[in-house]
Formats: structure tokens, C-alpha cells, sequence
């Protein structure tokens, strides 16, 4: 008796911890279905097709402006200077007079010259009339002849005339200083000496260095695009002027000089410029610049492409080049043209994400 109703307690409490168990779980397999709808839910997108292009790539490079000749005017005997007619950072046209420098030596030269001269005439006359020797006649000849390149030398080294037109960028030897040759190495372990430093600044060059692949494309006389940190609005039309006939052995570029007009010579040696370099006309692979989607933190730029079921994406590693227009030429093996990227909704994605496809 006591059995029967211990029994017909423990029944209800059993069913009801049971049923309590029940709704326990319930929920949490609710939120397991849920988070698993989530992850296959499809990001809606837009697209657009990958278009095959013409365009004129180029190549880019950076530098800084130097003269486009550099010369240290001096003279190969020693001597005073008399006048220097330039001042520091003044223009001067090629062939004008630079120095003076002392003519002691030279009036010396031209007295002896003269008295030479005298008697190489009257030995001329006897000789004329066989009264001297050929032996004598030729003696004094030879005489005469080297007083006058004597004075001719000595010419020379008493002026210095400007062997190009340029800018005086340094006085080294003052007026009335006495001026010596005595070579000194430079910065750059050239060996210098001379009493102005004339530099040529229009043109000016820049140096850049091409490598071997690109060399292909560059020639003498090719058109080149420079502009100035100075004056960033303000592209300058330049050309290439040398082109180095050997490589580096270390870098495996050869040396390409461009030349720089620099009319009112406002652009200064020294100054940091960027040199761009256009290369034959090809075609490429474009995509929009709003298709590519760059990975944060990183330099990787990806497009996604349509998958051929229409319903999920791609994630396709990209390099940009050129952009023209909004539209940018993309190196990959994984996409052509015709091909559908995503524009929109791009940085909801992953590689194999579901996608739908909506219109603008």
C-alpha cells in the first residue's frame, strides 16, 4: 500500500524534471540553426566585366637635377690674377671673357718674339742671296718659329674665356691672388683645381638607371616627362640625351642621362625631381578601381570573380599598373576579359562566399 503511493509520487516529479530538461535544450539548438543560416546566407552584390584595354604604360623613376657639364677654369702656368669679370652665380655666354690674369711673362715673350723676328727676316735675305748657309737659315727659322708658339701658348694662359655658356658657382682665387696648379680630389674623387667653377644649368640632366628588360624600350633622343617636388603642377618635357653602352655587374641597369631645358633658370642643381618614361602602346586587362579590394594592414590587392555556378566568388590576388580613366591594368593568370567581378559588397566577402546578384 505504502509502495503503490511512494510510486504515484515520484511519477509527476520524474515526468516534470524530464519536460524541465527538455526546454533546457531547446534554445541552444535554436541558436546552432540560426548561426548556421547565417554563414549561408548570400551577400547581395553588384558586378561589372573585365574589359581589354589599350593603353601606353611607363616607366617611373626619381633623382635629383645636376649640371649638364661642370668645368674648373684655370690656366697651366702660374701667374697673378689681374681681373675676374664675373661675380658669383652670374650667367655667362659661352666664349666671353672670364680672367684676366698677369701678362709679365707674355710681354717678355712678345719683346723676344719681335727681336727674333728682326733678325730671322735679315738672315731670310741673305739666304737669298746664298751668303748664309742652309744650316744657318734654318737655325734661325726654327728660332722664330718657336718664339711665336711661345706667345701664342703664353696667350693662351693669360685669359680664360667661358667654354660654354653657364652660371659661375664658386670664385676660388681672388683678385691679385697669386693662382698655381695644384690638383685637389673633389667629393666625388674627381681631380679638380682652377680658379672659378662654371657649371652648365640649361640644360640641366638627371642620371636614372634602367634595367636590362626596360632598356629594350629607351632610345636616344625619346621623349620623357619630369617633374619637380618644387613645382608639382608644373611638368617639364625632357629627352634622353645618353644611354650607357654597358650594365652594371652589380644591378643590371645601365645609366640613362636625361636632359632638362631649363630656359629661365629657375630649376636649381640639386633639386629632387620624378622621371616618367612612356613605353610602346599595348593592351591589357582592366578592372575599375572599385573592384579591387586591398587586405587590411598589407599591400595585397585581390578582385572576386563570379564563380561559373553565378552564385559564389573568387578571391583573385592582383598586381595594379597603370590606371587610366578610373580603370586600372591588373597582372593575374586567374582573370580575362568578359569576366565578372564584384564592385559592391566586396568587403563583405571571402574566398567561396555566396553571393546574389542585384542591379544597380
Amino acid at each position: 500500500m505504502h509502495t503503490i503511493e511512494i510510486r504515484s509520487l515520484l511519477l509527476p516529479t520524474f515526468v516534470g524534471l524530464l519536460m524541465g530538461i527538455t526546454a533546457g535544450c531547446s534554445p541552444k539548438g535554436d541558436k546552432s540553426n540560426q548561426s548556421e543560416s547565417e554563414s549561408d546566407k548570400a551577400v547581395p552584390v553588384t558586378i561589372t566585366q573585365v574589359k581589354e584595354m589599350s593603353f601606353t604604360p611607363s616607366i617611373r623613376f626619381s633623382g635629383s637635377a645636376e649640371a649638364s657639364k661642370s668645368a674648373n677654369l684655370g690656366t697651366a702656368l702660374p701667374g697673378r690674377v689681374e681681373r675676374i669679370h664675373y661675380a658669383k652665380g652670374s650667367f655667362v655666354p659661352k666664349g666671353a671673357l672670364i680672367v684676366e690674369m698677369s701678362d709679365e711673362l707674355l710681354v717678355q715673350a712678345q719683346i723676344e718674339k719681335d727681336a727674333i723676328k728682326r733678325d730671322f727676316d735679315r738672315v731670310s735675305r741673305l739666304r737669298e742671296k746664298e751668303s748664309v748657309s742652309q744650316m744657318d737659315y734654318d737655325h734661325v727659322k726654327a728660332k722664330y718659329e718657336a718664339s711665336v708658339a711661345k706667345v701664342a701658348m703664353l696667350k693662351k694662359n693669360t685669359s680664360i674665356t667661358a667654354p660654354f655658356s653657364g652660371v659661375i658657382t664658386e670664385i676660388l682665387v681672388n683678385e691679385g691672388e697669386t693662382y698655381a696648379f695644384t690638383p685637389s680630389l673633389s667629393s666625388d674623387l674627381k681631380l679638380e683645381s682652377g680658379i672659378v667653377e662654371f657649371r652648365q644649368i640649361n640644360p640641366l640632366k638627371v642620371t636614372i638607371e634602367v634595367n636590362e628588360k626596360e632598356l629594350a624600350h629607351i632610345k636616344k633622343g625619346q621623349s620623357a616627362t619630369i617633374t619637380f617636388d618644387a613645382y608639382p603642377d608644373e611638368p617639364i618635357e625632357g629627352k634622353i640625351s645618353y644611354i650607357s653602352s654597358v650594365l652594371s655587374p652589380v644591378t643590371r641597369t645601365s645609366s640613362v642621362e636625361v636632359s632638362i631645358p631649363n630656359g629661365k633658370n629657375r630649376l636649381k642643381p640639386g633639386m629632387y625631381c620624378n622621371v616618367s618614361i612612356a613605353l610602346p602602346e599595348r593592351s591589357g586587362i582592366f578592372v575599375p578601381l572599385n573592384a579591387i579590394y586591398r587586405l587590411a594592414g598589407t599591400a595585397e590587392e585581390f578582385v572576386f570573380k563570379i564563380n561559373a555556378d553565378g552564385t559564389t566568388v573568387s578571391r583573385i590576388p592582383i598586381k595594379r599598373g597603370e590606371i587610366n580613366d578610373g580603370w586600372a591594368n591588373v597582372d593575374s593568370d586567374n582573370i580575362q576579359s568578359g569576366d565578372s567581378i564584384v564592385v559592391n559588397g566586396k568587403n563583405k566577402l571571402n574566398n567561396g562566399s555566396k553571393v546574389t546578384i542585384v542591379k544597380k
